[in-house]
């Protein structure tokens, strides 16, 4: 199976999730961060799979998708995880904004619980979130009464996960020279509001 074939349908299954979350964003900002970590994650598991071709690349098509949904299966959806790791591994490059209320693992913790709270309701939101200490994560101490800052209802998790992804294709592009695809996918796709996605996914910075 064509390794290169592989990682672009990953990459463009990826650029899909990501461009539904940007129609969400206004309106459904959880289901828009819901589908920032599956962009994400399936962008990352383009990378991976790349990076593991030997296991699959020289099977027959219908062994080599058996081995790709296994190896793809394994690596699970811990968004915290794949990031980390591929930062160990200077494949994603560190995380360098000083946003003032929130650290990277803040906002992957979102990111991930968004992902968590879209499929499943929970007894309690993440902006009520503790730390390990037991500390109110988001609590806001300089207010009257018990207001916490709501990082699932805010951009700094859509733009933060847009910068990894648009990173993780830069280095998919330098690695398996795998260039990402920036025309619409899909005719029910307004011209203008692709624009807008192109503008705020490939070229922001």
């Amino acid at each position: 199976m064509n390794k290169e074939e592989v990682i672009l349908t990953w990459v463009k299954s990826g650029i899909q999730d990501f461009y539904l979350s940007f129609e969400l964003e206004s309106q459904w900002q959880r289901y828009s961060l819901f589908f920032c970590h599956q962009g994400l994650e399936k962008i990352c598991k383009a990378y991976y799979l790349g990076k593991c071709s030997l296991r699959w690349e020289s099977l027959d098509d219908e062994s080599a998708l058996k081995e790709i949904n296994k190896v793809a299966k394994t690596l699970g959806h811990d968004i915290h995880c794949f990031v980390k790791c591929m930062q160990s591994r200077e494949v994603l490059p560190p995380y360098t904004t000083n946003h003032p209320y929130y650290s990277e693992d803040d906002l992957l913790d979102g990111i991930q619980a968004a992902y968590i709270e879209a499929r499943y309701p929970v007894p309690k939101p993440f902006h009520l979130a503790r730390d390990r200490e037991g500390k109110e994560r988001f609590r806001i101490s300089s207010a009257p009464n018990n207001w916490y800052h709501d990082l699932l209802g805010e951009t700094a998790p859509l733009k933060y996960a847009r910068s990894m992804a648009r990173a993780l294709l830069k280095r998919i592009e330098l690695d398996f020279s795998v260039r990402s695809p920036e025309s619409k996918f899909s005719d029910k796709i307004s011209n203008d509001n692709w624009t807008r996605f192109t503008n705020i996914f490939f070229k922001a910075e």
